[in-house]
């Protein structure tokens, strides 16, 4: 039985596993270009897209920084007006 492909190449009647892979085949056609372009279009989007991301992630830590930074000098500044002690380790420890 011969299984007819989207552009009308025929199915090699020998497959690796299901993945559909055609063995034996030489010379490039369609589907290969089209496959080509296809996965260099994916890349270039994943690209941009892990680009973007790391930026957020930068951005994002900066701003927890930052936050964590103001909140331990809040924090300190509190133990020091409301305690004896001169900064939240000494508090901490003593």
């Amino acid at each position: 039985m011969k299984v007819r492909r989207v552009l009308g190449g025929s199915k090699a009647a020998v497959c690796a596993g299901n993945i559909g892979d055609r063995m034996g085949v030489i010379f490039r056609d369609e589907y290969d270009d089209q496959q080509e372009s296809l996965m260099k279009s994916i890349a270039i989007g994943n690209t941009w897209q892990y680009r973007i991301f790391k930026i957020k992630a930068l951005m994002y830590g900066a701003v927890a920084s930052v936050a964590a930074g103001m909140t331990a000098f809040g924090v300190d500044y509190a133990v020091y007006k409301l305690t004896d002690s001169p900064n939240l380790i000494a508090w901490l420890l003593g």
